[in-house]
């Protein structure tokens, strides 16, 4: 699946989302659930106008395990050093949340509905950083639906956290430049939706 069309489903979930929203419905949002049924709907059905069949060809895999083994109770954000030293390449492995087994394949890290941690978004950089595939999209996808105002300090917030997590992920897997940076093909799709409707703020290739 080509990022293109990743794109198209992100924007088909947010005014989804948008809609639930405006109807009066945000408590329906309960948690990350509502993200994902939809996305595995979309992503279903874009293979189905192919005559293809996601689960029977395992082509869409919620709760991928990854390749690479993790010490999360290690993986702190003040201890870059101790974090590389002891919580990379040891412990168990991470979930990645979908994983598209396409030509090239796709990992996906889905997060929201509620204001996200640092902490949170570092740990799902750094396992699609650490995937080895350069060619395949990784994608980090967030919808906010916690604030109902339209209050540009929250989204200032997300992103600052958003930056924050992937400078510290960058720190610890030695991604110097920001050229090397886009060489691992790396997507951020994240909105906030307060009651006056949709707000994307990080949309695309980081």
């Amino acid at each position: 699946m080509k990022i293109t069309d990743l794109g198209r489903i992100f924007n088909q979930i947010l005014d989804n989302t948008e809609d639930t929203i405006q109807s009066g419905s945000r408590n329906l949002i309960l948690n990350e659930q509502y993200f994902h049924h939809q996305f595995s709907h979309y992503v279903a059905k874009h293979y189905e106008q192919q005559g293809r069949d996601v689960w029977r060809e395992s082509i869409l895999v919620p709760e991928h395990p990854t390749l690479v083994k993790y010490t999360w109770k290690e993986f702190g954000l003040g201890r870059p050093k101790t974090t590389q030293r002891l919580a990379l390449n040891r412990g168990q492995a991470g979930r990645f949340d979908f994983v598209i087994r396409d030509t090239v394949p796709a990992f996906i890290e889905w997060k929201g509905p509620r204001m996200y941690d640092e902490r949170d978004i570092a740990q799902d950089l750094t396992k699609l950083l650490m995937v080895k595939s350069r060619r395949s999209p990784k994608v980090f996808a967030a919808i906010i639906t916690s604030s109902t105002r339209s209050d540009t300090n929250h989204q200032k917030e997300l992103t600052a956290r958003f930056y924050a997590a992937l400078k510290f992920v960058r720190h610890i897997l030695d991604i110097d430049t920001v050229q090397e940076l886009k060489k691992h093909n790396l997507y951020a799709f994240i909105a906030t939706v307060p009651d006056d409707g949709a707000r994307k703020f990080i949309w695309g290739k980081v």
